[in-house]
Protein backbone atom coordinates (compact mmCIF):
# COMPACT_ATOMS: atom_id res chain seq x y z
CA UNK A 1 0.00 0.00 0.00
CA UNK A 2 1.72 3.27 -0.79
CA UNK A 3 1.95 6.33 1.38
CA UNK A 4 -0.66 8.07 -0.46
CA UNK A 5 -3.53 5.89 -0.23
CA UNK A 6 -3.19 5.19 3.50
CA UNK A 7 -3.36 9.21 4.34
CA UNK A 8 -6.42 8.80 2.44
CA UNK A 9 -7.84 6.41 5.18
CA UNK A 10 -6.76 8.81 7.60
CA UNK A 11 -9.95 11.34 6.03
CA UNK A 12 -12.78 11.66 8.96
CA UNK A 13 -15.69 9.52 7.36
CA UNK A 14 -18.18 11.51 5.80
CA UNK A 15 -20.91 11.21 8.09
CA UNK A 16 -18.52 12.65 10.87
CA UNK A 17 -17.05 15.71 9.00
CA UNK A 18 -18.04 18.71 9.61
CA UNK A 19 -16.89 20.37 6.76
CA UNK A 20 -18.82 17.84 4.65
CA UNK A 21 -21.95 18.26 6.12
CA UNK A 22 -22.01 21.53 5.53
CA UNK A 23 -21.05 21.28 2.22
CA UNK A 24 -23.59 18.76 1.64
CA UNK A 25 -26.19 20.44 3.44
CA UNK A 26 -25.57 23.34 1.47
CA UNK A 27 -25.42 21.55 -1.90
CA UNK A 28 -28.88 19.73 -0.62
CA UNK A 29 -30.80 23.02 0.38
CA UNK A 30 -29.86 25.08 -2.65
CA UNK A 31 -31.30 22.09 -5.08
CA UNK A 32 -34.86 21.90 -3.25
CA UNK A 33 -34.44 25.96 -2.85
CA UNK A 34 -34.19 25.77 -6.69
CA UNK A 35 -37.36 23.82 -6.83
CA UNK A 36 -39.22 26.28 -4.81
CA UNK A 37 -38.89 28.85 -7.32
CA UNK A 38 -39.72 26.49 -10.29
CA UNK A 39 -42.95 28.56 -10.39
CA UNK A 40 -41.39 31.54 -9.58
CA UNK A 41 -39.55 34.37 -11.99
CA UNK A 42 -36.26 34.34 -9.72
CA UNK A 43 -33.35 32.40 -10.09
CA UNK A 44 -31.56 30.83 -7.12
CA UNK A 45 -28.79 33.67 -7.66
CA UNK A 46 -31.69 36.47 -7.31
CA UNK A 47 -33.38 34.90 -4.58
CA UNK A 48 -30.59 34.80 -2.42
CA UNK A 49 -29.62 38.58 -2.90
CA UNK A 50 -33.25 39.44 -2.62
CA UNK A 51 -33.13 37.74 0.60
CA UNK A 52 -29.81 39.50 1.36
CA UNK A 53 -31.20 42.54 0.96
CA UNK A 54 -34.39 41.60 2.86
CA UNK A 55 -32.41 41.06 5.98
CA UNK A 56 -30.15 44.12 5.86
CA UNK A 57 -31.79 46.40 4.24
CA UNK A 58 -29.55 49.81 3.67
CA UNK A 59 -26.59 47.34 3.15
CA UNK A 60 -23.93 48.69 0.75
CA UNK A 61 -23.80 46.92 -1.93
CA UNK A 62 -20.05 46.07 -1.80
CA UNK A 63 -20.90 44.43 1.92
CA UNK A 64 -23.50 42.55 0.45
CA UNK A 65 -21.40 40.80 -2.01
CA UNK A 66 -18.75 40.18 0.79
CA UNK A 67 -21.72 38.50 2.54
CA UNK A 68 -23.16 36.36 -0.28
CA UNK A 69 -19.45 35.57 -1.24
CA UNK A 70 -19.92 36.70 -4.88
CA UNK A 71 -17.67 39.23 -7.04
CA UNK A 72 -19.04 43.22 -6.52
CA UNK A 73 -19.97 42.84 -10.48
CA UNK A 74 -22.32 40.04 -9.96
CA UNK A 75 -23.84 41.46 -7.34
CA UNK A 76 -24.32 44.83 -9.53
CA UNK A 77 -25.83 43.00 -12.39
CA UNK A 78 -28.21 40.61 -9.62
CA UNK A 79 -29.70 44.20 -7.96
CA UNK A 80 -29.53 45.56 -11.87
CA UNK A 81 -32.22 42.73 -12.82
CA UNK A 82 -33.97 43.17 -9.32
CA UNK A 83 -34.47 47.16 -9.98
CA UNK A 84 -35.89 46.19 -13.49
CA UNK A 85 -38.51 44.20 -11.93
CA UNK A 86 -39.34 46.54 -9.32
CA UNK A 87 -38.12 44.87 -5.87
CA UNK A 88 -35.11 46.61 -4.73
CA UNK A 89 -33.40 50.18 -5.14
CA UNK A 90 -29.91 51.86 -4.50
CA UNK A 91 -29.57 54.66 -2.74
CA UNK A 92 -26.45 56.77 -2.94
CA UNK A 93 -24.78 56.35 0.51
CA UNK A 94 -24.46 59.55 2.51
CA UNK A 95 -21.23 58.88 3.97
CA UNK A 96 -19.51 57.68 0.63
CA UNK A 97 -20.95 59.56 -2.37
CA UNK A 98 -19.30 56.47 -4.32
CA UNK A 99 -21.31 54.06 -2.57
CA UNK A 100 -24.96 52.74 -2.64
CA UNK A 101 -27.12 51.17 -0.15
CA UNK A 102 -29.68 48.84 -1.19
CA UNK A 103 -33.06 48.72 -0.21
CA UNK A 104 -36.35 46.50 -0.70
CA UNK A 105 -39.33 48.04 -2.38
CA UNK A 106 -43.01 47.23 -1.60
CA UNK A 107 -43.36 45.46 -4.55
CA UNK A 108 -40.84 42.62 -3.18
CA UNK A 109 -43.21 42.16 0.05
CA UNK A 110 -44.96 39.27 -1.41
CA UNK A 111 -42.05 37.56 -2.84
CA UNK A 112 -40.27 37.87 0.72
CA UNK A 113 -43.37 36.05 2.20
CA UNK A 114 -43.66 33.71 -0.13
CA UNK A 115 -39.90 32.72 0.83
CA UNK A 116 -40.92 32.71 4.08
CA UNK A 117 -43.54 30.59 3.82
CA UNK A 118 -41.21 28.28 2.20
CA UNK A 119 -38.78 28.82 4.17
CA UNK A 120 -40.11 27.48 7.76
CA UNK A 121 -41.79 24.70 5.82
CA UNK A 122 -38.31 23.78 4.75
CA UNK A 123 -37.34 23.90 8.05
CA UNK A 124 -39.89 21.98 9.64
CA UNK A 125 -39.65 19.32 7.35
CA UNK A 126 -35.62 19.43 7.48
CA UNK A 127 -35.97 18.82 11.17
CA UNK A 128 -38.00 16.54 11.39
CA UNK A 129 -37.86 13.13 13.70
CA UNK A 130 -35.40 15.49 16.22
CA UNK A 131 -36.55 16.60 19.40
CA UNK A 132 -37.44 20.36 20.91
CA UNK A 133 -34.50 19.67 23.00
CA UNK A 134 -32.36 18.13 19.95
CA UNK A 135 -33.90 21.19 17.53
CA UNK A 136 -32.20 23.77 20.53
CA UNK A 137 -28.59 22.32 20.87
CA UNK A 138 -28.29 21.96 16.97
CA UNK A 139 -28.97 25.48 16.45
CA UNK A 140 -26.78 26.32 19.29
CA UNK A 141 -24.56 24.11 18.63
CA UNK A 142 -24.41 25.55 14.97
CA UNK A 143 -23.77 29.19 16.18
CA UNK A 144 -20.87 28.66 18.41
CA UNK A 145 -19.27 26.25 15.48
CA UNK A 146 -20.04 29.99 13.48
CA UNK A 147 -18.48 32.27 16.15
CA UNK A 148 -15.40 29.79 16.50
CA UNK A 149 -14.99 29.70 12.38
CA UNK A 150 -15.43 33.90 12.66
CA UNK A 151 -12.80 33.79 15.30
CA UNK A 152 -10.55 31.19 13.27
CA UNK A 153 -10.79 33.66 10.41
CA UNK A 154 -10.72 37.21 12.48
CA UNK A 155 -7.40 35.43 13.42
CA UNK A 156 -5.59 34.63 10.22
CA UNK A 157 -6.43 37.93 8.81
CA UNK A 158 -4.84 39.62 11.25
CA UNK A 159 -2.12 37.49 10.94
CA UNK A 160 -1.64 37.60 7.53
CA UNK A 161 -1.86 41.23 7.29
CA UNK A 162 0.75 41.95 9.90
CA UNK A 163 2.98 39.81 8.04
Amino acid sequence: MSEQSSDLNQLIPERSSLGFLIADIKRLTGKLFADYLNDYPLTLAQARTLLGVARYQGIRQVDLANFLDIQPITLARMIDQLAEIGYVERRADPKDRRAFQLFLLPAAEPTIEFFANKSREFQQQALTGLSEAQITALFAGLNQVRENLDRMLSTTASITESL
